[in-house]
């Protein structure tokens, strides 16, 4: 998390086995490998260089333009050069679309409501003030069938985990399961988007979405009655059990 006084400025997604949910830069570079360890004893981040490569880099934050940067020294040019700068966008900025919104990068206006939600002040929706996000669009009933469940939506930055909850044994299925057990559960995933077991489970509104091509699959609780397809970017949409 990046702070500027006391407000969050910027979030990087939670760790999902390939890298940090909501930034895909660092997936795929042939130059370092990522590593998140997380026991009972500790937790750290670190990445190590593959061997046979080299890199000279440094990262800080930036206090005159807002950001962190990360710079790589190009021996053939013989100066520094940035290679990653967040917040890299307008989607970057914590929480740019209030709860259950979600910013969407180059387009215009920047952000919308997932698919069965609506905003919640449609005349600050209407003039570009999104503070205050958006609210379930038809009337949901908590464990009732046919009025509860959730619809899977692909490629998002996960939201804030502060009010979130891990197992990382558990399978997906069971995932489920206790999210819809609880009545404050509004979504889940998996804990590793390169497959195998793990469960995080979401408490209250969600916070600080936007699309991303380094982003994962979320199931979001939601009435069922609203269920249509006119999602307007192609976001996969599939419904789970009720």
């Amino acid at each position: 998390v990046l702070w500027k006084g006391s407000e969050k400025y910027h979030r990087s997604g939670p760790w999902v086995g390939l890298g940090f949910s909501g930034a895909p830069l660092w997936r795929g570079t042939q130059l370092v490998i990522q590593n998140m360890v997380n026991t009972t004893s500790e937790v750290y981040y670190s990445y190590t260089l593959i061997q046979g490569t080299s890199m000279i880099t440094i990262t800080f934050v930036n206090q005159t333009l807002n950001v962190r940067q990360r710079i790589v020294w190009v021996q053939e040019e013989n100066k520094w050069k940035p290679f990653q700068t967040v917040p890299g966008d307008s989607c970057d900025y914590y929480n740019t679309c209030g709860p259950f919104g979600y910013c969407i990068s180059n387009h215009s206006p920047n952000c919308d409501c997932l698919e069965g939600f609506e905003p919640k002040s449609q005349q600050g929706w209407d003039t570009l003030d999104y503070t205050q996000g958006c609210v379930r669009s038809d009337p949901w009933s908590c464990k009732v069938k046919g009025k509860d469940g959730f619809r899977k939506i692909s490629g998002l930055k996960l939201p804030d985990t502060t009010h979130s909850w891990v197992d990382r044994n558990m399978k997906l299925e069971d995932c489920e399961s206790k999210c819809m057990g609880n009545c404050s559960c509004t979504a889940y995933t998996t804990l590793n988007a390169s497959g195998g077991s793990g469960c995080v489970i979401w408490y209250g509104d969600l916070f600080d979405l936007r699309l991303s091509d380094g982003g994962q699959e979320l199931y979001v609780r939601m009435a069922h009655t609203g269920i249509h397809h006119s999602f307007p970017l192609p976001i996969l949409i599939k419904l789970s059990r009720i």
